[in-house]
This record gives C-alpha cells, sequence and structure tokens, in this order.
C-alpha cells in the first residue's frame, strides 16, 4: 500500500523536529541550570509554579506518589517532597538529571517519553508534566503510558502555554512552530522547536489516547490574558 504523500511528508518533517527539540535542550542544559541558580527563573510566587502546586495539593492524596515527567533540574519534585509527598523525576537530558540528583535524595531517572510505558517505574497518585509538551509523537507517546503509570483513580496535571495567549491573527492552527528563548537571562543557543495546539486539538488528542478531561484552569491575574492552561486528565483504561 502506498503511503499518501502529505502523510510521509509529516512524518518526515515531525521526526526531524522531534530531534531538534532533544538537540536544543541538550546544548543549552548548561545555560538553563545557570539561569536557575542565578536568575530566580524558579523564584517563589511565580504565578504558573504556584497554580501547578496548587493543583496538585487539590488531586493528590496526602503522603501520595508523583511522578514529574520531563522534570528538567528538578525543582517540582523537591517541591512536593517538601509538601511531604513521594516524589520521582523523569527528563531526557542526562545533564539536567545528573543536576537534579546532586540537589537531593529523590529519585531521578534519564527517560524519554517513549521510554515510560516500558521503564518499570510503578504506578503513581499523580503524573505531572509541567511546560514539558513540546512535540507531536513525543506527547502521544506521553500521553499512551499514563494508563500504565497511574494508579487506579489517580490522575495527569499538564501545565503548558496557553493557546490563546501565543499565536498572531490568522495563525491559529496546529503545527509546528519555532521555539524562543526570549525572557531568559544567559547565552542560551538554539532554541527547540514545538507543535503549537489549539485548545480543540488538545481535547481531541486527550480523547484519542484514552483520557478524560476532569477539569480546566487558566491561572491569569487582574483579568490579563492567561499565560498557560492547566489539564486534569484521568485515564479510561
Amino acid at each position: 500500500m502506498r503511503q499518501h504523500p502529505a502523510i510521509g511528508a509529516h512524518q518526515t518533517m515531525t521526526s526531524k523536529y522531534e530531534k531538534q527539540i532533544l538537540t536544543a535542550w541538550n546544548s543549552n542544559a548548561s545555560p538553563w541550570i545557570r539561569a536557575v541558580e542565578q536568575a530566580g527563573i524558579r523564584a517563589p510566587g511565580n504565578l504558573s509554579s504556584s497554580s501547578v502546586l496548587r493543583v496538585i495539593e487539590d488531586y493528590a492524596p496526602s503522603g501520595g506518589s508523583i511522578l514529574d515527567a520531563g522534570c528538567g533540574e528538578g525543582w517540582l519534585i523537591r517541591e512536593v517532597t517538601r509538601l511531604g509527598y513521594r516524589g520521582t523525576g523523569t527528563d531526557a537530558v542526562p545533564e539536567l538529571i545528573e543536576y537534579a540528583r546532586q540537589q537531593g535524595e529523590e529519585d531521578f531517572r534519564v527517560l524519554d517519553y517513549e521510554q515510560l510505558e516500558n521503564a518499570d517505574l510503578g504506578t503513581f497518585d499523580l503524573v505531572v508534566n509541567n511546560f514539558a509538551l513540546l512535540g507531536d509523537t513525543s506527547v502521544n507517546a506521553f500521553l499512551k503510558a499514563l494508563p500504565k503509570l497511574l494508579n487506579p483513580g489517580g490522575a495527569c496535571v499538564i501545565q503548558t502555554l496557553h493557546p490563546v495567549a501565543f499565536f498572531h491573527e490568522g495563525e491559529y492552527a496546529t503545527g509546528w512552530k519555532p521555539g524562543t528563548w526570549a525572557g531568559l537571562p544567559g547565552d542560551f543557543g538554539d532554541p527547540a522547536p514545538w507543535y503549537f495546539r489549539t485548545l480543540a486539538s488538545w481535547l481531541n488528542l486527550f480523547t484519542k489516547t484514552g483520557l478524560t478531561l476532569g477539569e480546566i484552569r487558566e491561572p491569569s491575574t487582574g483579568g490579563q490574558l492567561p499565560q498557560s492552561v492547566i489539564f486534569v486528565v484521568q485515564s479510561t483504561r
């Protein structure tokens, strides 16, 4: 059976951009860590950070187990550990995981999203992904792994860029877009591309991967457009 040309082109483009995401984060891990250490980009009181922590506390049972997939340098796992939860973090960038391990006693592992389903991590009361779903096929892999990662009744909390805040007029369409390090201090190299999804595209993706949407939150202050959106989803399997 011959492959439709448009489908083949999309798969090739997606594969190229997925590789660029990993390349960009591996090559920019050091300036990211410096920005965390020296510029306070994880400082307490940040709206998106406090918002995701609030959702975690609303959905995770006291002392429950939490997986942060795409944990970066590990700030969220350290924070939920301080709050009394049992945390595990995974990320595809070895330098970020090594840094995370040096900061405390928590469990951190080098894993990409395609490896999660068969990684033998155990199951969790809550899986969190905080601004770490940048791709197309990799995001599908993460969502499809959730049934094996969640305890019965468990949930997944996803915070990502809000679709309404990051598009120009006439460009509200799902597809690949150039990334940026704008607003971050430091000597960053080429940014990672990201796969922009409309709100409808996100909801359709959850349904396609066997997930049900429990709640949407849109953190904002002073009537401004929300910069992020938080989805809470559960597995139907």
